[in-house]
């Protein structure tokens, strides 16, 4: 027995674990940490399934990719114009229904389904993305094998009520109400009636669409085999650990479990690519310094021509060098700025003469920015994009600008006054420095834990003892019944007590 084992092992460290990655979400942004993934693991020797609408350009063996398709409902998210007059802030729900949206197109498209469908497939772990759902948890149901959670951006109520206990909202910031703490009093009031109001839909409304898409994406793969569909309540909550795409150098946590693994940043490449010749001649020349504006892989300022027209004329008036990324054709640009349609903004910030980044204030540019330390002015459009850019507001390396169509002199303002005062600079720098200061870097670490969540067979180490415990033990609510029933108890007890002494006194009198 003991050899048989040995020799499994010994496979294992020839071979390299079979792992499957779950990122159907449309958009690019949500690609490049898949594509992250995908490098590491491949890189360590690992077999990958990688589920994706962004296929990547590797011929490697060992990559398997399987398409699905690139959604195009997201597209009022993705235009400035649209954003301004919906205000798509408050727009959660629709934006939950998209995704349920998304999860029902996964699961029915083809390959995915020959995938769940074909009994000889075996992975040894799956790492699932979790996009405003919990639904693909089940793909661990099917291939029996652990899972990890994989979190785009930091919502933390979403990310500790699946792997310990929802968060304690007195000190616990969220991408929802924006709030960072220390918290006022009427803060702390807003957070507990959001912490309140979002368990409460997770378990009574949205736990039941959830589960109707649950059934019907898993539970014929399941009879395929020849056994039943587990119970999606135990299976959501089963992941072995979670990943963060953040990092706490970009903002307070303020707790993390043993089973919350931080590794912001494990999709910028170790080895930065040379700049095209054209930018490096550019990047070189500009002794002023170089301005990085980008809103992102999606936004686009279509049907904005007002706004575009004013940010040339603000850009007109610097004296640094604007490498603008956008989609805009046929804009007539001043000398000192320069539109490109794609731009690679990891080696433009690498660079040293890269002074500023005006970003939209996704996840990925923050990570980006801080991992060079490059200060930052934000002009947040949607989702966690406001409570990053206001906690790098903060941390004291950024400003932020509210997106409007006149935002013009106060973006001025706001460039000014970042490149001129080297407080920004410095600030940026320290928190890059916080940002490495770590025992390995985070490609390394990424791979470590997927490894030790399948030699460990799930990690069981890691969880949470907060998952299993009963809400009457969690919250003492028996310590509290035992504190209030026992003076009624006693109440009731002397007066009985009494009553019964009264009761034998009348009677010897009577006697």
């Amino acid at each position: 027995m003991k050899c048989v084992i040995l020799w499994i092992l010994f496979l294992n460290a020839c071979t390299g674990y079979r792992v499957l990655l779950v990122f159907p979400f449309p958009f690019e942004s949500h690609g490049i940490f898949g594509e992250g993934f995908v490098r590491h693991l491949i890189n360590a020797g690992h077999e990958v399934t990688y589920v994706t609408p962004f296929p990547i350009n590797n011929t490697n063996p060992k990559l398997h990719q399987i398409e699905v398709t690139n959604d195009n409902s997201f597209k009022p998210f993705l235009n400035l114009k649209d954003i301004l007059e919906r205000n798509m802030r408050h727009e959660g729900w629709k934006l939950f229904l998209m995704m349920k949206s998304v999860a029902e197109k996964t699961a029915l498209n083809v390959k995915v389904q020959a995938l769940l469908n074909d009994t000889s497939q075996k992975f040894d772990v799956a790492v699932v993305e979790w996009m405003d759902h919990d639904i693909y948890s089940g793909f661990s149901a099917v291939f029996e094998c652990p899972f990890i959670w994989f979190f785009p951006y930091d919502q933390y109520i979403e990310i500790f009520r699946l792997i310990h206990t929802p968060p304690n909202p007195a000190y616990t910031p969220n991408m929802r109400t924006i709030n960072l703490p220390p918290f006022t009093f009427i803060q702390r009031v807003q957070e507990l009636w959001y912490t309140i109001v979002t368990l409460f839909k997770r378990h009574f409304l949205i736990h039941s669409f959830e589960e109707e898409i649950y059934s019907l994406f898993f539970e014929p793969a399941m009879k395929k085999r020849g056994k039943e569909l587990p119970a999606y309540s135990d299976v959501k909550y089963n992941a072995s650990l979670a990943f963060s795409g953040s990092h706490i150098s970009l903002r307070d946590v303020p707790e993390v479990p043993s089973s919350l693994k931080m590794i912001g940043g494990f999709n910028i490449n170790t080895h930065i690519e040379p700049l095209p010749e054209d930018l490096q001649k550019l990047m070189d020349r500009s002794k002023e310094g170089v301005i990085l504006f980008s809103m992102g892989t999606q936004l686009t300022f279509g049907g904005l021509s007002n706004l575009v027209t004013e940010l040339v004329n603000i850009f007109s008036k610097l004296k640094y060098t604007v490498l603008w990324k956008t989609n805009e054709g046929s804009l007539a640009l001043p000398s000192n700025v320069i539109a490109k349609k794609w731009i690679p903004q990891v080696s433009v910030l690498a660079h040293p003469n890269c002074i500023l980044f005006i970003t939209h204030g996704g996840l990925l540019s923050m990570t980006e920015a801080v991992h060079f330390g490059v200060p930052i002015i934000g002009l947040p459009a949607f989702a966690d994009q406001f409570i990053n850019v206001r906690s790098a507001v903060i941390n004291g390396f950024a400003k932020e600008v509210k997106l409007s169509v006149n935002m013009g002199n106060e973006l001025l303002l706001a460039i000014n006054d970042v490149t001129n005062d080297p407080r920004y600079r410095t600030r940026a720098k320290e928190i890059s420095r916080i940002y490495h200061s770590r025992v390995v870097p985070p490609g390394v670490e990424l791979v470590h834990w997927i490894e030790e969540v399948v030699t460990s067979r799930g990690a069981p180490h890691l969880r949470s003892p907060a998952l299993t415990m009963p809400l009457y033990q969690k919250y003492y609510l028996d310590l509290a019944a035992t504190i209030l029933i026992i003076p009624i108890i006693m109440y009731l007890t002397r007066n009985l007590i009494y009553s019964l002494r009264k009761s034998t006194l009348k009677n010897k009198k009577n006697d």
